[in-house]
Parts: structure tokens; sequence; C-alpha cells
């Protein structure tokens, strides 16, 4: 072998050991979860760093779901807000989450009917209220100035939340009543759901039906995951609580 050929040999055997070891020691990507919870988070974190994975909206996706039927793996009350789609937010795609909005996620018996469809007849196992940053159904409600049309059958969803703050935390002002405010009211949105619907309240009691709450930030992109009153669950499955205390 000709010495120009040896040291082509060698250099290609050189680069193929340097990329098998390049691919061993590289990070392996975090695994897919299965749970219904894991797999928001998952997708989450997918959205939040830029990294969507366009789920199949194919014809024969189409096709499969019109004939084997929905099977949404999770119920996603959120906010009708431009800015907070859910299957963006949590990168799902066609089938796989039922979701309800209103703004400000409020709750009425037209939309707790739909979340008992899909917790009775679908199985959906997971029920997850939303709420977002910069909520205009809270600051309206906060703004104490009166509100034409429906507006006001909105906010008095709301204004239970407020006064018990204002009550509560009286030396809480601005950004940072409404940040709490958000905040407890997506507790409270679980809590009204869980109350007024007998159906949901016995699916849960027997453990086929699970709750969570999150509160989605604008800007990040990211949705931080409430710790519950533990007649509601208590903390949700991994991973944890971001640590951000309340104010």
């Amino acid at each position: 072998m000709k010495p120009i050929v040896k040291i082509l040999a060698v250099g290609l055997l050189a680069a193929g050991v340097g990329v098998f070891v390049g691919r061993m020691l590289a990070p392996k990507p975090d695994p897919i979860p299965t749970d219904p919870l894991g797999k928001l988070q998952y997708g989450n974190k997918l959205f939040a760093n830029g990294k969507l994975v366009m789920p199949p909206v194919d014809e024969m996706t189409r096709y499969q779901l019109q004939t084997d039927g929905q099977k949404p793996f999770a119920v996603v009350v959120s906010c009708s807000d431009s800015r907070v789609p859910p299957e963006l937010i949590f990168n799902q795609g066609l089938g796989d989450l039922f979701v309800v909005r209103t703004a400000g996620h409020v709750i009425s018996g037209e939309n707790l009917a739909s979340i008992e469809y899909a917790v009775e007849h679908l199985k959906t196992p997971l029920i997850v209220v939303l709420g977002h940053s910069h909520c205009g159904a809270v600051q309206a409600t906060l703004s104490d100035k009166p509100l034409a049309g429906h507006l006001p059958q909105l906010t008095a969803h709301i204004e239970p939340v407020v006064r018990r703050l204002r009550e509560t935390h009286p030396h809480l002002k601005g950004d940072a009543l409404s940040e709490r405010v958000i905040r407890e009211h997506v507790i409270h949105t679980i809590q009204t759901i869980r109350e007024r619907s007998a159906i949901v309240r016995e699916l849960h009691a027997e453990g086929k039906v699970q709750f969570a709450g999150g509160v989605y930030d604008l800007r990040t992109g990211v949705v931080e995951w409430l710790k519950l009153p533990a007649d509601l669950g208590g903390e949700p499955s991994t991973p944890a609580h971001t640590g951000r205390e309340s104010h």
C-alpha cells in the first residue's frame, strides 16, 4: 500500500472512531413520558426551548381519528387568550387534548358539561386548568371599573378570589396582587369543577381522574405547575413545582 493511501486509510479510520465515540458520549435525549401530565410537561419543555416537533396532521391521521374516534389524554381548561393555544404550548396534535376555553377559564354549566363528556364518555384521565400571566380577565376584575355588556358575568367568577386575597393579604398591590390572583384562581377553578360536578367528583374519588393546575408565562413560554390542596391531589408529578414563591 502506497504511503498516501495508508495515510488516507488511517485518517478515515480515526474519523470513524471519532464519530462513534462522539455519539456514545453525546447526551441522550430525555425519554418521552407515558403518563398524561408527563407528556404535557415534556411537550411544554420542547415548546419553551423552541424545539417543537410537529405532530402528524396528514390524511391518514385524520382518517384514523374519524374512524377510530378521539381518545384525548387530557382535558385542558384554559383562557381564550389568543396567546395561549394549549396544543402548541404542550406540543400536542390532533386528538390529543380536549380543550375547553373561556376568558379567564371561568366555569359555566355549558363548559362543565364539556368536561364531563370528556371524562365520562371519552375516559380522559386528567383535567388541567391553565392560567397565564397578564390575564386580561383578572386585570379587569382588579380594576373595579364598571364593565359593559356581559363582562360582569365573567368577572363575577373571579371576584371571590380577589375579595379573599384582599382580606388575607392586604399588603399585596399591583403586579404582586395580580400574579397571586392568577395562581389562586387556577386552584379556585379546579375546586369549582370538582364541587359542581358529581361526575368529576366520583371519578376523582375512584382514582380515574386527576387534577393539575399551571400558569403559563407569556414571555418565557414555560408552564409553572402549582401545588394543589391535598384533597385535589397535592404536588404534581415530576418535574415538580418550580420553586417560585407566592407573595
